[in-house]
């Protein structure tokens, strides 16, 4: 029963994706039949009767459980059930959300997926905002992950930062020179403030302290060419 379900979920699909004509509403036509028809295959799989907002004695709902281990699998398949993408983007304990406590860079690219798969006309916006939100500790999620010493997920998350836009901004006035450099000065200023934690260490303090970790000498690299007053 479950491979017929399976096989005529698949032949639905198919069907839809080629449906015509194209354009906006039609795309958003196949994103509903396509997000429904996973939602029954899920149901005829045993997904169906996961509680996407019940937290375990941790404190952690199901998809921050999944994003703390590293579980891919258990992110896809929840994306599967789910409604819409609200368990996604919420705010866990501590001021989190799930990129703050993504194991590595794997499980980010796995959260990032999913996310564009529940806002593809939103990605670019939902996904800054998440990466700029800050917890009670004063982290982004790149800072948290360079604080825990994880240098993987800086590459993936750190340009989606208003703090890396603002960096390069500042960056390319300070090589011009002159009176545009002078301005920039100050404006560097307002950066080391961005970039702190509540402990008041810089994202680069963190990167240095965290030296000895596997591929966070690249990280020192990029502040030290890109914002040296760090």
């Amino acid at each position: 029963m479950k491979s017929f379900l399976f096989i005529l979920v698949a032949c639905l699909m198919v069907s839809a994706v080629n449906a015509q004509p194209s354009g906006p509403a039609n795309r958003a036509l196949q994103e509903k039949v396509h997000r429904y028809l996973l939602q029954k295959y899920a149901a005829g799989n045993n997904f169906a009767g996961i509680d996407l907002n019940k937290e375990n004695e941790f404190g952690d709902t199901p998809v921050f459980a999944a994003a703390k281990k590293g579980d891919v699998d258990a992110i896809l398949k929840y994306a599967k059930i789910a409604p819409s993408g609200e368990f996604l983007v919420k705010i866990g304990k501590n001021g989190n959300n799930v990129f703050h406590v993504a194991r590595d860079a794997k499980t980010f690219q796995m959260l990032a997926r999913v996310l564009r798969d529940f806002y593809p006309g939103k990605y670019k916006s939902k996904i800054n905002e998440m990466m700029n939100q800050r917890n009670d500790l004063g982290e982004t999620p790149v800072q948290a992950q360079i604080n825990y010493g994880r240098a993987d997920t800086f590459w993936i998350a750190f340009p989606h930062t208003e703090l890396y836009e603002k960096i390069m901004a500042v960056k390319s006035k300070l090589d011009k020179g002159g009176l545009v450099a002078e301005v920039a000065g100050a404006e560097a200023i307002a950066i080391v403030q961005m970039s702190k934690d509540s402990s008041g260490r810089t994202i680069a303090q963190a990167a240095r302290d965290n030296a000895k970790v596997q591929g966070m000498e690249q990280v020192i690299a990029f502040f030290k060419e890109n914002a040296p007053y760090l």
